[in-house]
């Protein structure tokens, strides 16, 4: 498709997601983010909520930030009241800082976009991804599956998302602090902390080598 040769710099990502240190485990209380980017994730927003019943045993030690979007936020909100969850769960239509909210979670639910994927090794984070079906290429599906193999994360495909198969990943998760941490740090490991040098010093050589030809 393109003439030239491609170069692999990997996803230019803010160093505040490479500065989050490990978050210290604490049994009484287990983080959980919810998020679909800036307009939420309906199927995601759902499950969510569709998964609370299946969580029961959970319930103590589970703290979960939903952001919803706007378009999902009453409804969403109002699923976590009905199922009795609202003191367990900050729901909300947007996230400002998502930097902090990284550092602070122990369990990331999301998308498998490639700004998201690269946020989640930059942080070492884990996560369980549920890749966008209509995503150019199918590409969502390919992070997710690149992460799943490296062990830093699990992958639900959409049309596998129900709550229950929800709640269960997040329970044995929950159970088991040591695969979470295992996670982790393969999740780390596939960081790339100089993409944007990386890049940078591409377009610079470009310039620089049109300059000389003109």
């Amino acid at each position: 498709y393109f003439r030239g040769k491609g170069v692999v710099t990997g996803n230019p990502v803010r160093r505040e997601f490479f500065d989050i240190l490990p978050k210290s485990r604490d049994a009484t209380r287990f983080s959980v983010l919810v998020f679909g980017g800036s307009q939420g994730a309906r199927a995601l927003n759902e499950a969510m909520v569709a998964a609370l019943p299946n969580l029961e045993a959970q319930r103590d030690v589970l703290r979960i930030t939903h952001q919803t979007g706007e378009a999902d936020f009453e409804k969403v909100s109002a699923g976590y009241t009905d199922a009795g969850w609202s003191e367990q769960a900050d729901v909300r239509r947007y996230i400002d800082n998502m930097v902090a909210e990284f550092a602070g979670t122990d369990l990331i639910i999301c998308r498998a976009g490639a700004t998201t994927t690269a946020e989640l090794v930059a942080a070492g984070k884990t996560a369980i991804m549920i890749p966008f079906p209509q995503a150019a290429d199918d590409h969502q599906r390919k992070n997710a599956e690149a992460l799943q193999t490296a062990g830093a994360a699990r992958m639900i495909l959409q049309h596998e998302l129900t709550g229950e198969r929800l709640a269960k990943e997040i329970a044995a998760l929950v159970q088991s602090p040591e695969d979470l941490t295992r996670m982790e740090e393969a999740s780390r490991k596939l960081a790339r902390g100089d993409a944007a040098t990386a890049a940078v010093e591409l377009m610079g050589e470009l310039i620089a080598g049109r300059q000389r030809k003109g």
